[in-house]
């Protein structure tokens, strides 16, 4: 059985995020889904944090009937990272312009205390969301793509970025995709986490490469999933 490739969003997204991506790996006879994290929710009052996040990509994992490659971009590394340590399905993690933490580190931390300076906290005080979105997060993506993809962010829980990281794999390979002219999150810090992985490519793109590169992408996942399956056999 081939393994199945689980993506998990960054922070703000839903599952729409990868429907491009999802469409070229099913080009490439790759099954696929999409979580959706409960800290990204429309209405502020009702995000959640980290720990829950974690519980449904692992129940996402765990729903799959054999081996997976767990996928995920930007702060759904963070989940992604914790979920796959407890599971024993996971057959490689693959990092996309995403976040490697070391365990008992939170989110909040790495940022050096505080939010960026452009974006909007919620009234409640129980979310945030990115100011700036089209210029940082989806700088380099098709414009109508952009715009869409801007309207369709979601608030995102405060405790996601609060909550510190339960546990990370120390023997599961790891695969990163270096998104090499990402204004978001630095490429320079992207490859310091890229050189302590198995694999790592780089694709000229900004803090979205599952919109802007879905193809490269796609291949990433695409060798992946054959490692993957060539391991088990």
């Amino acid at each position: 059985m081939n393994p199945t490739v689980v993506l998990v969003h960054g922070a703000m997204h839903t599952p729409w995020i990868f429907e491009p991506l999802r469409e070229r790996l099913r080009a490439r006879g790759i099954a696929s889904q999409a979580v959706q994290l409960p800290s990204s929710r429309p209405d502020s009052a009702a995000t959640q944090g980290l720990t829950e996040d974690v519980e449904v990509v692992r129940a996402a994992v765990a729903a799959v009937d054999g081996p997976v490659v767990l996928a995920a971009h930007s702060y759904g590394g963070v989940p992604a990272t914790w979920a796959a340590a407890e599971s024993g399905q996971v057959a490689e993690l693959v990092y996309i312009a995403a976040f490697v933490l070391e365990a008992g580190t939170s989110m909040m931390e790495w940022m050096g205390g505080d939010f960026p300076p452009t974006w909007n906290h919620s009234p409640d005080g129980l979310a945030v969301k990115a100011g700036d979105a089209e210029e940082s997060i989806f700088s380099g993506v098709d414009p109508a793509l952009a715009a869409e993809a801007v309207a369709r962010l979601n608030w995102q829980g405060v405790r996601a970025f609060t909550e510190k990281l339960g546990a990370a794999p120390a023997d599961i390979p790891l695969t990163y995709v270096v998104a090499t002219e990402d204004p978001a999150l630095p490429p320079a810090v992207q490859e310091h986490w890229a050189a302590r992985v198995a694999h790592s490519v780089r694709v000229p793109s900004g803090h979205s490469p599952h919109l802007s590169h879905a193809d490269e992408v796609a291949d990433v996942l695409a060798k992946a999933v054959a490692r993957a399956s060539s391991n088990r056999s």
